[in-house]
């Protein structure tokens, strides 16, 4: 059943409190092949400086400048942006009533997203025991996202989806090796 979330955020720095540039999601069936949904935002920049305090770090705006132009561009343009707020609740209600949500990596997009709610009074939309980390499947299942020559785009919603399509592949691996009933 397709009730997985990925997700996925580009920033302006790895603190919980970053500036959240870009908001990916996808729902998919960790069994079954591609994702069925997916939530893409923009949430405007200066305001969570201002208003709500997000941080920002030196080493992480270095990173970015030795990104492509292509990706600077799609985290750091102005087009589509959204109000932080809307943003988050729009994460929110995507996030709901999920049997699992997954992150590469479960110290950083799912701790962001969890200061970033508690900074708006919203509700985290998930129970702590849902979140799912990729990194752990990736490395038993011995899987990668650079398989097939990928490149890590740092569009949150592509990256999403090849996160879970990953996910997908670990899993087929499992189910192929005799373990049938991991859910």
């Amino acid at each position: 059943m397709a009730n997985h979330i990925m997700i996925d955020f580009e920033t302006l720095s790895t603190a919980p409190t970053c500036v959240i540039l870009t908001v990916g999601a996808v729902r998919f069936d960790p069994r079954g092949v591609g994702v069925v949904e997916r939530l893409d935002l923009r949430p405007t920049i200066d305001e969570q400086t201002e208003k709500f305090n997000r941080t920002i770090s030196q080493d992480t705006l270095d990173w970015w400048g030795k990104q492509s132009p292509a990706a600077i561009d799609e985290a750091m343009g102005d087009r589509d942006r959204i109000p932080f707020r809307d943003c988050m609740e729009q994460l929110a209600k995507f996030c709901w009533n999920r049997q699992a949500v997954w992150s590469n990596g479960a110290g950083f997009d799912v701790v962001v997203a969890e200061s970033a709610f508690r900074n708006l009074d919203i509700n985290v939309p998930w129970p702590f025991w849902t979140i799912r980390d990729c990194r752990t499947i990736y490395e038993l299942a011995k899987v990668s996202l650079k398989d097939d020559g990928y490149v890590t785009s740092h569009k949150a919603v592509e990256d999403a989806e090849r996160q879970a399509i990953i996910v997908q592949r670990a899993y087929q691996k499992f189910i192929k090796a005799g373990f049938t009933h991991i859910k």
